[in-house]
């Protein structure tokens, strides 16, 4: 029988969504874990944009999950699919653009701590060609990272790779018995003091990502 682990669950149907200007936030994780400094959901409006604030010593990474949008420093738009790191030493700040003017953008970040001295980003593309196996997400992140989209009723497990550590999962869309916990749609969790991570999606098309932090 699996025994479950110490964990934070954060339910999406508890989530409370803000406005600012022209965009709605949810704040889904904000603290002091080993490695992980904060987790929003942003959706920008029609032409809506924000100014993402991060801290020193951090290492960002943004997922476009629906929509267009224009990254400070950039003349092509990142789309679904795409991921944009950055690694910085210093705090700072990068804005996003909606580059869509009949539709809402929805765009996932994630902000880990970085103990590093480098000061540099990087663009790549993230490709599920194969169902129910765990993809990389970046391979620019301190972080151990991954993704993975599966049919109804598929297994896998998980070993960490560095002792310690804790897991930080979200379920992008559908469903997953994730530890023996039912994640569903936007759903997050932060396991603590697991080896070895089980999981079942419960849908079809279930996407999950976790990392290591």
């Amino acid at each position: 029988m699996l025994v479950q682990s110490p964990s934070k669950i954060f339910k999406s149907d508890l989530s409370v969504w803000k406005r600012e200007e022209s965009c709605f936030i949810n704040v889904i994780f904000s603290g002091h874990n080993s490695g992980l400094k904060n987790v929003s959901e942003i959706v920008l409006e029609e032409n809506g944009d924000y100014d993402f604030c991060y801290q020193k010593n951090s290492s960002i990474l943004v997922m476009v999950l629906y929509g267009e949008t224009l990254i400070s420093g950039f003349t092509e738009p990142f789309t679904a699919g795409q991921i944009f790191t950055r690694s910085a030493n210093e705090r700072g700040a990068f804005n996003l653009k909606n580059n869509l003017n009949h539709d809402k953008t929805d765009i996932l970040i994630l902000e880990l701590k970085n103990n590093g001295s480098e000061n540099s980003f990087s663009v790549e593309d993230l490709n599920f060609n194969e169902r129910n196996k765990l993809i990389q997400i970046s391979k620019n992140l301190r972080h151990p990272n991954f993704a993975g989209l599966y049919d109804g009723r598929k297994e896998q497990e998980y070993v960490l790779q560095e002792k310690g550590k804790a897991i930080f999962g979200m379920v992008i869309s559908g469903a997953f018995e994730f530890q023996n916990r039912l994640m569903e749609n936007r759903d997050a969790v932060i396991l603590n003091g697991i080896e070895t991570l089980e999981f079942e999606a419960l849908s079809e098309n279930a996407l999950l990502i976790f990392i290591e932090v």
